[in-house]
């Protein structure tokens, strides 16, 4: 498995990609690809990485990829269990920075856009109101035909431009210092890691995946993420254990290891530390947002 590079079809006669995806998963490898990305997720929840920035993800979820930006949506552990009642939906645009011609992008009318790609290089996420009205569009996108896909396409940026509903998700230094022809390693560590992230982890494990000694592991993981493996497990686990808070089944004990942690004390240490309140707080802030909808 060699994900380093994915291929976009753009399809007869178009100069940019549509697609609709609708199966029992997301396609889960962690990749990159020379052309711009533009997703929602209409149904579905999971994990979501791009670059150096890991959160979970689920209904509605919009996100803005710049040119070669690894990233991946990995669907729940169950979506893989063969469980006919879950599925997942998305639709994605793929399209080259220039596919409109080198000189168009300078067009001063077309400053905000232009911008708009640069920020995507960190990735975005687009929120608030201004996802409702991208998503619409989205759903038109699949149907449209001749000039109406690149006029969508435009105001559709222009949007995310005209807004302040939306927010960057990987660091500044992420691009400058990942190595994207190690890409092979990296995804198997963390498909590894989001398959077993609720059991306790062995160095020694991820060293042979990444092919390197145990004792140059985690520097070998830093130099391409940008952040520790103990601090990219730590936000899985965290992420996971919001996931379950949010959904409200099982007490905040059962969740503690449910996500791999050993000890209560250290769950809620390390939850407030990472998210700003305590997993308990973070479940009567949630139940208010509900309750407000």
């Amino acid at each position: 498995m060699k994900p380093i590079l994915r291929k976009i079809d753009t399809g007869y006669n178009y100069s940019f990609s549509v697609r609709e995806d609708v199966g029992p998963y997301l396609y889960n490898h962690w990749h990159f690809h020379p052309e711009v990305e533009l997703t929602l997720i209409r149904k579905g929840v999971g994990m979501r990485l791009v670059g150096d920035s890991m959160e979970p993800f689920s209904d509605g979820d919009l996100i803005l990829l710049g040119s070669n930006l690894p990233h991946l949506w990995r669907s729940d552990p169950e979506y893989f269990d063969c469980n006919e009642s879950l599925h997942v939906e998305a639709v994605a645009i793929h399209f080259m920075e220039d596919f409109w011609g080198s000189s168009f992008l300078e067009l001063p009318e077309l400053k905000g856009i232009k911008e708009v790609l640069y920020k995507a290089q960190r990735g975005i996420k687009v929120l608030g109101k201004t996802q409702q009205k991208i998503s619409a569009l989205m759903d038109r996108m699949p149907k449209a035909k001749d000039a109406e896909r690149l006029t969508l396409l435009l105001n559709m940026l222009n949007k995310i431009y005209s807004s302040e509903e939306h927010q960057l998700l990987s660091s500044v230094g992420f691009d400058k210092a990942y190595d994207h022809g190690d890409t092979d390693n990296i995804n198997k560590i963390y498909n590894y890691t989001l398959e077993h992230f609720q059991e306790k982890i062995c160095i020694h494990e991820l060293a042979a995946i990444a092919h390197v000694s145990p004792n140059s592991f985690c520097r070998y993981f830093k130099s391409r993420t940008m952040k520790t493996y103990w601090q990219f497990l730590l936000e899985v686990r965290i992420g996971y254990a919001c996931k379950l808070l949010s959904e409200n089944k099982i007490s905040v004990s059962q969740i503690c290891f449910s996500c791999g942690f050993n000890n209560l004390s250290n769950f809620n240490r390390q939850f407030k530390e990472k998210i700003g309140l305590t997993p308990s707080g973070y479940l009567k802030e949630h139940a208010k947002i509900i309750r407000a909808i």
